[in-house]
Order: structure tokens, then C-alpha cells, then sequence
């Protein structure tokens, strides 16, 4: 149907595309150093509330505790149940984008009614989240993909919930 001249150029057509992919597989590979926080659900992997206590989040929790932000909400999981609330971002005291924020107000954080099986450290995670979540915190990057939310508090040892991306940056 083609002809000579015409399987050719079609031959040529598809080595060209074939070319091309792994140049565009590059390109898209190569991204920022940093997972930002609209870009991936968190897990809660410490909750630091008290200096005398543990605060990893124990391997006996079955269902992981996570966090994930929107451009003005929050969403998560609590280890019990799911949650969705009000996030306000800040940089340097101004009203921010997610992307620029280094502080973050939740509010209007509505948890699902806490089922009788949670218990133990389930138990003992929720609680937490629940106490601490309601509230201002900075936010400091530890890594590309840690976020550290810190309770603005007036207390010596103030609480802050340790974040890892579940994803990992993409350079």
C-alpha cells in the first residue's frame, strides 16, 4: 500500500520515536530534590510529645498513621480512623502558598467516630493526633523527604510530629 519509499520514511518515523522515549524518560526523571507536601501522603513515623517517652511510632501499629495536604485542607488517617480539616499556610507571618509556606495553621478537623477496636498503640496514636493536630506548627525540612511540624507552644520541649514522604524525591 506504501510502497518502498513509503515503509522507509515510516521505518525512520519509528526509530525516531524510539529515540526520542528514553530522552523524554530522562527529562521527566529528572525533578526536584524536595517531595513537596501537596505531592505525597505523609506517614507519621515519631510524635514527640514528651522527652521522657518514646516517640517512634512502635512496629505494633498496624495501620500507619498519614497525613496528606492540599493547597487550604488537610486529610489523614489517624491509625483509628480518617480525618479532614482546614489547613492555612504562612510564610514569614504572610498568608502563603503550600510551596512557600514554614508555617501551617489546621483547624475544622472532623475525625470519624473512633471504632471499639482500636486499641493499644492504635489507641495511644489517635489520641495523640487528636491532641496535637488542632493547631499551629512550623514546618521544617529535614531531608527532601522529611517534614518536621512543631508546635508553636509556649513549653520548653515543645511537641512536633516527625513526617516521611512515601515517596522519594525524584533526583
Amino acid at each position: 500500500m506504501f510502497g518502498t519509499v513509503g515503509r522507509k520514511l515510516m521505518n525512520r518515523a519509528r526509530i525516531a520515536t524510539i529515540g526520542v522515549l528514553p530522552l523524554a524518560l530522562l527529562l521527566a526523571s529528572c525533578g526536584s530534590d524536595t517531595v513537596e507536601m501537596t505531592d505525597s501522603t505523609w506517614l507519621v513515623t515519631n510524635i514527640y510529645t514528651d522527652p521522657d517517652e518514646s516517640n517512634s511510632i512502635s512496629n505494633l501499629v498496624i495501620s500507619q498513621p498519614s497525613l496528606d495536604f492540599g493547597n487550604s485542607s488537610l486529610s489523614g488517617f489517624t491509625g483509628c480512623v480518617p480525618f479532614t480539616g482546614r489547613a492555612e499556610f504562612f510564610q514569614n507571618g504572610e498568608q502563603s502558598s503550600v510551596l512557600d509556606a514554614d508555617y501551617v495553621t489546621l483547624s475544622s478537623l472532623d475525625f470519624d467516630k473512633l471504632p471499639d477496636d482500636c486499641q493499644g498503640q492504635e489507641l495511644k496514636v489517635h489520641n495523640e493526633l487528636v491532641d496535637l493536630l488542632p493547631g499551629s506548627f512550623e514546618i521544617s525540612r529535614t531531608s527532601g523527604s522529611e517534614i518536621l511540624l512543631t508546635s508553636d507552644v509556649d513549653e520548653l520541649d515543645r511537641p512536633a510530629i516527625r513526617l516521611v514522604s512515601w515517596i522519594a524525591p525524584t533526583s
